[in-house]
């Protein structure tokens, strides 16, 4: 039992720690920039932007090419054709024949509902109406007016109940816009949330582990002595974590283009996604127990808390824009 214990622990662990890579590869230059997101070997997304290009000379000649093939290519008339006359004839002969036999089947079906329909009354007004209809009238009508009164003593304590809510809703105001913008900008509010959303801030960025891979910018063209000045200084930095991965080269012989690539891997595992869920619950609710311990104090006294001459000025500014 002990050693399965012990294979369900580690098998938490590999799938707490194990990390999830994404990678970035972009490159950029004066004519197109591109950028590729990664899952371990699988593209996610790809996005590419040109700002233009110069037409070489093939491309010219094969465009020439291709209107002189189109202008060759003649165009076909379009051929007309006019419906025979016979179908014409027949569709206007038809609704000719049908209507008349159509209004003889309405007229003879007309004095048929007329004669059934009085046959109905007649034998409505000669049958005999029965004497039990006239004994349960008056027990319905007792019956009836039995859950009426009940119904009226029931809306007694229903009224009562929306007067007491109604009366309820109209002590559980809500701020308005002086008192909501004078409790956002106590200094005391202030610094604890500040304070919260650090630390929250603090949590999100080591979310991920970023590095940067086989980075370059090429292409710099200056002064021989100042190109020497900036390789000496790249050499200085490689010491540096996150600016060595980088590297500057120097166009000493004035034949290449401005150009930057570069490959970003950023990692992430479950237990770094759980302790940001559990900071912005926790900083989240700092924030939210201090306003609505606020709020109910104002709502209660009526007094709001004293602010400096700025602050003052920022919520007059507020409330003039509302």
């Amino acid at each position: 039992m002990i050693w399965v214990l012990g294979v369900l622990c580690a098998l938490a662990l590999v799938a707490l720690f194990f990390p999830f890579i994404f990678w970035v590869d972009f490159s950029a230059d004066f004519n197109e920039i591109t950028v590729r997101i990664r899952f371990f070997k699988k593209e996610l997304y790809t996005y590419e932007k040109k700002f233009g290009k110069k037409k070489q000379p093939d491309d010219e000649d094969s465009s020439v090419a291709e209107n002189e093939e189109i202008a060759k290519v003649p165009e076909k008339p379009v051929e007309t054709k006019s419906a025979p006359k016979d179908e014409k004839s027949d569709t206007e002969k038809k609704p000719i024949a049908e209507k008349p036999v159509e209004s003889e089947k309405q007229a003879d079906a007309a004095p048929q509902e007329d004669s059934k329909s009085a046959e109905k009354i007649a034998k409505q007004v000669n049958e005999p109406k029965p004497a039990e209809n006239k004994e349960e009238a008056p027990a319905d009508k007792k019956e009836e007016s039995k859950p009426a009164s009940k119904s009226e003593a029931k809306k007694e304590p229903e009224a009562e109940k929306d007067n007491t809510s109604a009366d309820e809703e109209k002590e559980k105001r809500s701020l308005t816009d002086k008192e909501f913008w004078t409790l956002l900008l106590t200094p005391e509010f202030d610094t604890r949330a500040w304070w919260s959303v650090r630390h929250w801030l603090s949590a999100l960025f080591r979310l991920f582990r970023i590095r940067f891979f086989d980075c370059f910018v090429e292409g710099f063209r200056m002064e021989y002595e100042t190109m020497g000045y900036a390789a000496a200084l790249n050499g200085f930095l490689k010491s540096y974590p996150w600016i060595g991965d980088w590297d500057f080269r120097m166009d000493w012989t004035n034949n290449h283009d401005p150009y930057a690539e570069g490959h970003l891997r950023a990692s992430v595992n479950l237990c770094r996604l759980l302790g940001l869920m559990f900071a912005t619950l926790f900083y989240g609710g700092i924030i939210a127990f201090t306003f609505w311990r606020r709020r109910a104090h104002i709502l209660k006294t009526g007094e709001l808390p004293e602010l400096g001459f700025i602050r003052n000025k920022i919520v007059k500014m507020m409330t003039e824009d509302d």
